[in-house]
Parts: structure tokens; sequence; C-alpha cells
């Protein structure tokens, strides 16, 4: 296991200050919520999982993480900066720097991330990127994500790119070489519990789902469009099983989305109906000659193929299982401090120039400026 770490804390380019009209600023501002739209578009499949109804009644019935009376909630907000840069891709028009680099992704997460931040109180954030490509479940099933395509070549660059411009508004950054950005962030939602604070993961993925409590300190999913809260009663509604049960519930249907196959012919209902009756997925394997007085329609065919797709259940949730002790160096303890957002760094004037991006800067800054309370 290669153990590299990348904080993101090395030098920004440099680079002369340019001028920043206003007018800069609002022309941003436009081009981006346009491009925001489309981006929402395109990313609708990903949300379709959720019905409407659902989504309106897991917002109203979402707990607020606990505050003292007069303060803002003591939670921890985690964002997948890698998930973003992809979803804006998409939508964002193409957009150069002075110097010819492509950056319209990297200003697409410099808008999405300033309206997150605009609509959530938490003082305390941590962006969290994918370290590569490939991570420890390709040496556990190399056909894991193998059907992804590469990204396009005018978006790679914008991968390290990305990470800079966040790190250098003042936002703890993490990346660990051989885990994904949702270890990460279960890691950091464990950590956040164990030093008293809750955890809010902005995130759509519903592996991520597994990661939800309701015990206090919580952790809940929030989207980054819309600001839905997922609490344990919004798994119960998106998936129809516990978020204790997520692993089980995924080692059973698979994921196509990250090319794993699960039990062959065993669907949502059918995994809901056993780990409504058995559990987990080791008490459906202690109970097979249960399975087919299951109240489901083919229980009979159902236990056949339970037992048959036993080596690919088993293999499929060590696939989807996440992993919340990923060795980042930062101690529970340490957490609340590493994290404080503590606004816009020096370096962020001359990379925001040198990108030609200099409106989202300003919206950091007033932003900052106007939580007097950092």
């Amino acid at each position: 296991m290669n153990e590299q770490i990348d904080l993101f804390g090395g030098a920004s380019p440099g680079g002369a200050a340019a001028s920043d009209p206003a007018a800069e600023g609002e022309a941003e501002a436009s081009a981006a919520a346009e491009a925001s739209a489309k981006a929402e578009v395109s990313a609708k499949a990903e949300a379709s999982a959720r019905p409407s109804a659902s989504r309106s009644r897991t917002l109203s019935r979402a707990p607020a993480l606990p505050s003292a009376p007069g303060e803002r909630p003591a939670s921890l907000l985690v964002i997948d900066g890698t998930a973003l840069l992809f979803r804006v891709y998409y939508g964002m028009p193409p957009r150069q720097a002075p110097d010819g680099r492509e950056v319209g992704a990297v200003m697409g997460v410099c808008h999405q991330l300033l309206g997150i931040l605009r609509r959530r109180p938490e003082v305390h954030v941590a962006m969290v990127y994918d370290a590569g490509q490939e991570t420890f479940r390709n040496r556990i099933d190399p056909r894991y994500k193998a059907n992804r395509g590469d990204p396009p070549p005018d978006l790679v660059p914008q991968f390290d790119l990305v990470k800079e411009v966040t790190a250098a508004l003042g936002l703890a950054s993490y990346a660990l070489l051989d885990y994904e950005a949702d270890d990460l962030m279960a890691t950091l939602a464990a950590r956040a519990r164990v030093a008293g604070m809750g955890a809010r993961l902005v995130a759509v993925d519903k592996d991520l789902c597994q990661a939800v409590s309701d015990d206090h300190p919580a952790v809940d999913l929030c989207d980054p469009k819309s600001d839905v809260i997922t609490d344990a009663a919004g798994v119960r509604e998106r998936l129809g099983v516990e978020p204790g049960q997520v692993v089980d519930f995924m080692a059973l249907t698979g994921d196509s989305t990250d090319n794993i196959q699960g039990v062959r012919g065993v669907g949502p209902k059918a995994a809901q109906a056993l780990l409504g009756a058995f559990g987990s997925l080791d008490g459906i394997y202690e109970n097979l000659e249960r399975i087919e007085y299951l109240g489901v329609r083919g229980a009979k065919g159902l236990a056949k193929k339970i037992a048959e797709g036993r080596e690919d259940a088993l293999l499929a949730r060590r696939l989807v299982r996440l992993d919340d002790d990923a060795p980042l160096p930062l101690a529970a303890a340490d957490l609340a401090a590493a994290t404080r957002w503590r606004g816009p760094e020096d370096r962020a004037e001359a990379l925001f120039a040198a990108l030609g991006i200099r409106g989202p800067l300003t919206g950091f800054r007033r932003l900052h400026a106007d939580r007097v309370d950092l």
C-alpha cells in the first residue's frame, strides 16, 4: 500500500496582479449560472435514483446537527472536489487562462463551491479528492471501474489545478494515494464523531449512504445542488434499507457505475426483502434454506441465485465498503483546528489573476468577511 500524502501545501505559481473590473465578476457569475443549469441537466441521471417526493420529505424531517444556543452547528462539511469537477465540466463552456490553459471546470467548481458555502453555516470545511485512477480496490478486482474511459484531455490538468485553487482559498484539502475521495469522506466523518462533531458529506453517491448515522454526533448527506439533506430516514426512502445495511444491499445488487457485479438476477426489491428478513449478508447465507419461504415473487429461484452468487457477493462487499480509517495524518483531536476555514490566503491573489478568474475570489473574500465569528 502506498501511503504517500498530498496535502496541497505547495507554493502557488507566480504572476502579476491584474485589474479586476466589476464587469468581469458579473460576467463570470452570469456565465457560471447559465452553465450551472446545463450541468444540472447532465447530472439528472445521477440524481434520478431518488424520487422527487422522497427528496422533499427527506429535507423536511432531516434533523439539524446539534449546536448550543446562539452558536453555529458544531459540524464538519466535507466536499468531494473531484466529483464537483466532473459535474461542472460537462456544463461549463471552455475558458482559457491568459497563458492558454483550460480553466473552465475550475471556474465552475469555484462558483459551485461558493454557492455551497453561502447556503451552509458550517465553519469547518474539508475538500477531498481522488489521488489517481487506481486504488486498492483495483488490486482486489482489476475489473473495478474498468467500464470508465479516460477523462477528456483538457480536463486532466484541471485535477491538480482545482486542488491548488481550493487550498489557496484557505480550505483544508486532502488526497491520499491508493484511496478514493469517498474513503476520505468516511474517514473524516468517523474522526469528526470521535471529536464530538457532526459531519455533513456533500455528495449524492449512494455508497456514501453507509456513512449516515442519526446517532449523536450525526452524519448525513447534503446534495451539492439542492441542499437536500439525507439522514437515516432518507436512506430508507432511497434504498429501502438501514444505513448499516447499505454495504450488504449493494453487495447483492452490485453497482453498474463502478462495474461491480453483485449477485446475478438479484435486484433492489429482492435485496430489500432478503435483508429485511435476515438482517445482513452473513445472515442470508446462514439461512439459505429459508429463502424459498419469503413472500416475494420467484423465492425458490432466488435461493438458487443467492447460493450460486456467494463469491460475487463477498467480492462486491469488499469493493463497496468504504475505508473509514484511511491513514490521513490528522488526529481527531486536531480536526477542528485543521479544518476551520481561514479564508483566502495571500497567494490566492496571484493565482486567480494568473488563471484569469478573479471574480470568484472576490466572492470568497466577502463571504469570509461576513462570517465575523471565524
